[in-house]
């Protein structure tokens, strides 16, 4: 994975927190400091339940994101170990098989690595790697196994040709499918509320009570966007590299100085 925009995270974490500082000053400033001082038992037992209920909402999604982007990773490790496996396969089948595969081998790694995966970014997939990867899954449809060692790799090149073809097919659902809107709207309308109660405490030390809303913030901010990262695995500051579909490209040119520290790439991203 890469993690590309730091300052970005801090602009949006200090953002957050501002909106926080807001709300308890809005709070504050609504309500006569004896009528919040009355209300403490009731804001008290709103804002235990509502953040509560929050905190399990927040720590759901959350766990929900970084889960996701585990899956990404894993798929794209998986889908890239499959093309591989399909071009090492290859070398027991005659021509012009062999020759076919591996040249589609090739083009879909490049068109991966290269086109599709600038698009990812924009929740778009590429039509000519999707072509390709069809490409590849036909590539033995007239090849008839003869000899017995045809007969054992056949089987196991249709099977990680299937697998290819799945994995793509995930790597796309999540690409297409990020957080959905409407747990974005339930996050921030539930920090708002909670921001909210807690500015109704009537505190004396006006800078304990900004201290105290601005941790709440800080907290809220961090979480959200955390969510943010890792709810969009191939988009944003922290992203699934391709890396590992570079490597299938050493290997396909037998050029094994790409090292996954250092990955090979003509005016490609590593998102």
């Amino acid at each position: 994975m890469e993690f590309t925009d730091p300052w970005g995270g801090v602009a949006f974490v200090l953002v957050v927190v501002a909106a926080a500082l807001a709300l308890g000053a809005l709070a504050q400033r609504l309500f006569p400091a004896d009528v919040l001082r009355d209300g403490h038992d009731a804001s008290g037992g709103v804002l235990a339940i509502v953040g509560t209920l929050y905190a399990v909402l927040l720590g759901l999604v959350v766990v929900d994101a970084m889960v996701r982007f585990e899956q990404a990773i894993d798929v794209t490790q998986q889908e890239s170990n499959c093309l591989a496996n399909i071009f090492l396969l290859a070398e027991r089948f005659p021509e012009p098989e062999r020759s076919r595969v591996r040249d589609r081998c090739r083009n879909y790694a490049a068109q991966v690595a290269d086109e599709e995966w600038r698009l990812m970014q924009t929740a778009r997939m590429s039509v000519n790697a999707r072509s390709t990867a069809l490409a590849i899954t036909t590539s033995l449809d007239t090849f008839e196994p003869v000899s017995e060692a045809h007969k054992i790799v056949y089987p196991l090149m249709l099977e990680q040709m299937r697998d290819l073809w799945d994995k793509r097919r995930d790597r796309a659902n999540t690409v297409r499918y990020g957080i959905p809107a409407v747990e974005w709207v339930a996050l921030l309308i539930g920090g708002a509320v909670t921001v909210f109660l807690a500015g109704l405490f009537s505190v004396g030390s006006s800078l304990l009570r900004w201290l105290l809303t601005g941790l709440l913030g800080l907290v809220i901010g961090l979480n959200l966007y955390l969510v943010s990262l890792f709810g969009y695995p191939f988009a944003g500051g922290l992203s699934v590299s391709n890396r590992p579909f570079l490597l299938d490209i050493g290997i396909f040119e037998s050029n094994f100085e790409v090292r996954p520290d250092e990955p090979r790439a003509a005016g490609s991203t590593t998102r």
